[in-house]
């Protein structure tokens, strides 16, 4: 059996590495550098450890096109990402559904892990390649099995990068079909890596249940990010009252923070957009976004005011600012909230050091990055940001920071709780 699963990022890479234990998978990217990279089992994500690549032994990673053709499965893990208007942004998702039609053979199975609102698969990407293929498309309408076409699925991807714990063949593994064949199909599949596996009685029900995982949790982090804001103005600590509530036990616990990434900042506006081509407008989930849109803007505003009451100038203000990527374990900087801060602190003329030892990147939009402290001096800055905290750097961070301050006088803004309450002039 030859799969073949289009995207090495963070869903398709962990994915192939998997199905190649057992079968003969194709990893294509249009990337060249990052197929350079895997063929030397290098990883930039930092996701994938080296005994997992030793372990695949039947997969080939190609930019090639014409190594890709008559692949009895095609899985399609590019990203969803939104456009500055906030509507989906379904071009790269295109462009490899393309090249799937152009490539397929009769009785392929196409499969989506890409995250996309409702409908997506069957009204969008299986007319494409119907169109380029001249296949037909086989669902539930379809009388026959045998007849010369394609079938479809949604089997969605529930990667948390960083997260070593909850992983593919640890998870339970939503899959779809476009008819039952076709589900028992992409079942044999799936079921060979995964040790749960959870039907969904269509396609669209898997589209919806996985825009909704992030839909929710985005809300979730919305009420507590506006609690935060209420409890600052009451001035009670939000985590000691977070701490408290956390004793009951239907307590959800949630933590205030900036919301960033490819993932729960984006997955919402998929979900609305859709909402708004039926007729209804959302509200609810409009409004989680706008306040975690709008959380960089707050702490912005309170660092000001802290700045002005310690009667310290903002105009060439010495910041070391602590994590950059989009949120803590990761190397991806891509939607980070942390950059947006930054970027807004430089506008009011403020000059910016970053210290992230996990990035692979070594300037972000023109700022060194540091990889330790040995490069930073000491008694320099008049204030440092915790925004994003590696675990693997929490006790150096602790045990050092303060050495890098001028003097007691000195600001430390404290984003995600990361020290003491009484060690930090603001937290959220």
């Amino acid at each position: 059996m030859k799969i073949v699963v289009i995207g090495m990022g963070y869903v398709g890479l962990p994915l192939a590495l998997l199905l190649s234990k057992k079968n003969t998978v194709i990893g294509y990217d249009i990337n060249i550098k990052k197929i350079k990279q895997l063929k030397k089992n290098i990883d930039n994500t930092n996701e994938v450890e080296q005994k997992t690549f030793n372990k695949a032994k039947k997969i080939f990673f190609t930019n090639d096109s014409t190594y890709i053709k008559n692949a009895d499965f095609f899985i399609i893990a590019v990203p969803t990402p939104i456009k500055k208007n906030k509507e989906p942004d379904l071009r790269l998702l295109k462009k490899a559904t393309i090249l799937v039609a152009k490539n397929i053979k009769n009785q392929s199975v196409v499969i989506l892990e890409s995250t996309v609102f409702p409908g997506t698969t069957e009204d969008i990407c299986a007319p494409i390649i119907n169109k380029i293929s001249k296949l037909e498309y086989i669902n539930k309408n379809s009388f026959k099995n045998n007849i010369k076409g394609f079938y479809c699925g949604f089997c969605p991807e529930r990667v948390n990068p960083g997260d070593k714990k909850h992983t593919i063949d640890k998870i339970t593994k939503v899959i779809s079909g476009s008819n039952q064949h076709a589900i028992r199909k992409i079942n044999n599949l799936y079921k060979s890596i995964c040790k749960k596996i959870y039907i969904s009685s269509s396609i669209k029900t898997a589209e919806a249940a996985k825009i909704i995982e992030n839909t929710q949790r985005d809300i979730n982090i919305a009420l507590i990010n506006e609690l935060s804001k209420i409890f600052k103005l009451l001035k009670i600590d939000t985590r000691e009252v977070l701490a408290t509530a956390g004793t009951k036990w239907n307590f959800s616990k949630y933590f205030p923070g900036m919301v960033g990434g490819h993932c729960i900042g984006v997955d919402p506006y998929y979900l609305t957009y859709k909402s708004k081509s039926v007729g209804f407008k959302p509200n609810v989930i409009l409004a989680g976004r706008k306040i975690n849109d709008g959380m960089s803007n707050y702490i912005l505003k309170n660092i000001i005011k802290i700045y002005k009451k310690k009667k310290i100038s903002f105009i060439k203000s010495k910041i070391l600012f602590i994590g950059c990527s989009f949120k803590e374990n990761v190397t991806d900087t891509r939607n980070s909230k942390s950059i947006e801060l930054i970027k807004k602190l430089q506008k009011l003329r403020a000059k910016v050091d970053v210290l992230d030892q996990v990035i692979n990147e070594d300037k972000i939009i023109d700022i060194r990055v540091f990889k330790s402290f040995k490069s930073i001096n000491k008694n320099y800055y008049d204030a440092i940001i915790f925004s994003v905290i590696h675990n693997k750097f929490k006790k150096s961070l602790k045990k050092n920071y303060t050495k890098y301050l001028k003097n007691k006088k000195n600001i430390v803004i404290d984003i995600n709780g990361f020290l003491p309450k009484d060690d930090s002039d603001f937290r959220l």
